[in-house]
């Protein structure tokens, strides 16, 4: 369809259904073909497609935002509409209830909706029923001597038909209730003991268009009835059937499988994994008891004692080709809030015992991220294995470990980690180790005690040392992720693409040579790695020298400024709040390293341009033109940690650079007069189009305007070359510079810190 013939379409006597699609719509691709094959079925139903992009004018009116989007019509009025690529059944369903349609009740429900919208009852609402806005839905009924709803209530929707019907008890549902299609048929029953849901509740699916939800949460359609079953509040079992009274499988419709006869009649297919389950659960819906799985066949897989939630008690689990002794049929032991404790024993198949092994106390996720192993304060290798016999001789085993682990680091010698791994936790098979190590990472790597817990059941270490190592990194302990990185690769030298995360930890520590040696090392290897790390690093560590001007500046923009409009005396204090703030986050960086120690990527001291020493930096409020409040913040954090001060300090050296330089400097001095170069608005531009470039690569990535291989050079990298994550330095560099020029080119500004001059 095209926007001249959409009309004459959709208004024509009889049905018709309209496919609002976009080219780059995956969805609306795959949904072509299936939309065309019901064409071919459904002869006397009209179909048509429209480019909702290429013909906005049809689609922006209509409120066609998301694609796609299938518009019913019968006799010219829109009677439905679905957003989302239907399956072939679904979409069949569709049509059909579109055959079913009464358009002289659709326009009654039509006009109705608006009578509501009008703030006026509409008809088949009785008279004294009140409108709620929250519920969007009118409703009536009777009050007890208090006010309470008490009795039998309804409530109507917006068009006028009855959604729902209950049974109210001084305010509280209690009794029987039901809800209905718009067509009348009831669509949920089920009954209320004290406002909590108990016994059946009965969902069923209606063959005409309703607003009643059922097919969700990847429901199938053919599920044309659901059963859930409440004991005061609580879901014990749910069953769904098809049109035939069947049972079937929620997500497929298919017949639901016959269940094992020496199983539990309790007990339910767990579609999702291909295996029964036979779980109790608490009045929060957590597994709270004896937990039950079996696969398809019917053999126990595992059984777990649960408290709340969380494993507590007895646990027992096949374990086939999981450990390094082949004859290990089964493991058994016991865990205390989901972490394994105590004795824990490997079963052979007659469940003879062929290794048993203590795990030691279980450490909460609170005690173990308060413990000293992970103190980003240094010790001596031997401070280190005295930790590690302290929580040994405590049962401690998972700190001891972990306190081992940084003396090896520490020493460089791995061997007593190794040791300690063999003699403390469960000897799994290679890859049983790394498959255990990789899930916990992906699900928990921000936790501390499930990767300790994993590290004792078996989990490979490297793995899981390493995952420490970023955790203690992202939480500003970079000496101590250091050595849990050293640890890793004392147990996996083999493995180069852990110098990419050493990298990264020594980032954070400001090393900033070791740094480039490790990017030269992944060269071989991660090429795409080496180039981000090294790049990366000239990015945190730049060469603090005069920025400005050391080219021409260029930009595409027009109506550029040709001076400053701020008076020299404004320019001399905002020289000195730069350099104040720049002072300041190179004292607080300054700290971080020993007394005398040569950090050789700091910027110059800038106390010459302060006089008499720094001056306030102030934090406001102010109103704009636009009657918006303004926020004013020159102060500065130093207790960010090292890479977000790095790059505070890139954006105000830059700011400050192309300050100076628009008043004629070439060095850091008080400029005396305002000299601007003859560039000067060419600088102003370019700072405002690099802001909008790289906010464009940002957020629109390989959509960009600026494709791989264009755009400036960011150090020494082209913007379209550049990671995301490095194009988000470049975007904060020159949203801080922007902010001065526009501060600079207009007199009514107050300051290069104010919240509205950093928008694109």
């Amino acid at each position: 369809m095209t926007p001249e013939d959409y009309e004459a379409v959709t208004r024509k006597p009889g049905m018709c259904v309209v496919d609002f699609w976009a080219p780059w719509c995956e969805p609306c691709h795959a949904f072509a073909p299936v939309f065309a094959e019901a064409a071919a079925r459904f002869t006397d139903i009209r179909f048509a497609r429209l480019d909702a992009e290429a013909h906005e004018a049809v689609a922006e009116p209509l409120d066609i935002d998301t694609f796609p989007t299938l518009v019913a019509f019968k006799d010219g009025l829109e009677v439905h509409r679905v957003s989302e690529a239907l399956s072939p059944e679904a979409l069949d369903r569709l049509l059909g209830a579109l055959r079913a349609v009464d358009v002289a009740e659709e326009k009654r429900r039509a006009a109705n909706r608006e009578q509501t919208e009008a703030g006026r009852r509409p008809s088949g609402v009785p008279e004294g029923a009140t409108w709620d806005d929250g519920d969007a839905e009118w409703s009536f009924g009777p009050k007890d001597s208090q006010g309470r709803p008490h009795g039998t209530w309804r409530y109507w929707r917006a068009d006028g038909t009855l959604c729902n019907e209950c049974v109210m008890k001084q305010g509280t549902p209690h009794g029987p209730f039901k809800r209905f299609h718009e067509d009348g048929s009831v669509s949920q029953e089920g009954t209320f003991e004290q406002g909590q849901l108990h016994g059946p509740r009965t969902w069923t699916a209606s063959e005409h268009f309703t607003t009643e939800r059922m097919h969700e949460g990847g429901v199938s359609q053919r599920v044309r009835r659901t059963v859930m079953h409440y004991a005061h509040g609580t879901v014990r079992q749910v069953l769904h059937y098809d049109g035939e009274g069947q049972r079937v499988v929620p997500s497929t419709g298919e017949p639901y499988p016959t269940r094992p006869a020496h199983l539990p009649e309790d007990a339910e297919l767990r579609e999702d994994l291909d295996q029964w389950a036979k779980v109790t659960l608490n009045a929060d819906g957590e597994r709270h008891g004896l937990t039950r799985f079996w696969d398809a066949q019917g053999q126990l897989l595992w059984e777990a004692e649960f408290a709340d939630g969380l494993r507590h008690g007895r646990y027992e689990s096949r374990a086939e080709g999981a450990y390094a002794d082949f004859r290990v049929h089964f493991e058994v032991g016991r865990a205390e809030g989901d972490l394994a404790c105590d004795t824990w024993s490997l079963l052979d198949a007659q469940r003879a015992v062929l290794l048993t092994r203590d795990l030691g106390r279980a450490m909460d996720e609170r005690t173990l991220a308060r413990s000293p192993v992970f103190s980003n304060l240094a010790r001596s290798a031997e401070g280190w294995r005295e930790l590690a016999k302290e929580a040994r001789a405590d049962r401690r085993y998972r700190e001891a470990l972990l306190a081992t682990a940084r003396a090896c680091a520490t020493s460089l010698d791995v061997q007593p980690l190794k040791e300690g791994l063999e003699e403390l936790t469960l000897p799994r098979t290679q890859d049983s180790a790394r498959a255990v190590a990789d899930e916990v990472v992906e699900e928990a790597g921000q936790a501390w005690a499930p990767m300790a817990d994993a590290l004792m059941r078996g989990g490979e270490a490297a793995t899981l040392l390493r995952a420490y190592a970023v955790l203690l990194d992202q939480t500003d302990r970079p000496r101590a992720a250091l050595d849990f990185l050293h640890a890793a690769m004392l147990l996996a030298p083999e493995r180069e693409a852990y110098l990419f995360t050493r990298g990264l930890i020594l980032l954070n520590l400001g090393v900033a040579e070791q740094v480039r040696k490790d990017a030269e090392g992944l060269a071989e290897v991660e090429p795409d790695t080496s180039t981000f790390l090294a790049t990366y690093a000239r990015a945190l560590f730049p060469r603090f020298d005069f920025w400005a001007g050391q080219e021409p500046p260029r930009c595409t923009y027009d109506g550029l400024p040709e001076k400053p409009a701020q008076p020299l005396e404004a320019i001399q204090q905002v020289v000195r709040k730069y350099a104040t703030r720049l002072q300041a986050i190179r004292g607080a960086l300054l700290q971080r390293f020993k007394p005398g120690a040569s950090v050789s990527w700091l910027p110059p001291d800038l106390s010459g341009l302060l006089g008499e020493g720094p001056v306030e930096l102030k934090q406001h409020e102010l109103e704009s033109d636009e009657d918006e409040q303004v926020e004013v913040d020159e102060t500065v954090d130093l207790e960010l940690g090292l890479a977000d001060l790095t790059l505070m300090l890139r954006g105000d050296w830059s700011a400050l650079s192309w300050l100076l330089w628009s008043c004629g400097e070439t060095t850091f001095r008080m400029p005396a007069r305002v000299a601007p170069p003859a560039d000067y608005g060419q600088a102003v531009g370019q700072a405002s189009q690099r802001l909008w470039q790289s906010r464009d690569r940002k957020f629109r990535g390989d959509a960009s305007a600026t494709k791989p291989g264009q755009g400036f050079l960011f150090e020494g990298v082209a913007l379209g070359d550049l990671h995301p994550n490095l194009v988000s330095i470049a975007e904060r560099q020159y949203a801080e510079t922007q902010a001065m020029f526009y501060w600079l080119n207009d007199p009514d500004h107050v300051s290069p810190w104010q919240s509205n001059l950093r928008g694109s």
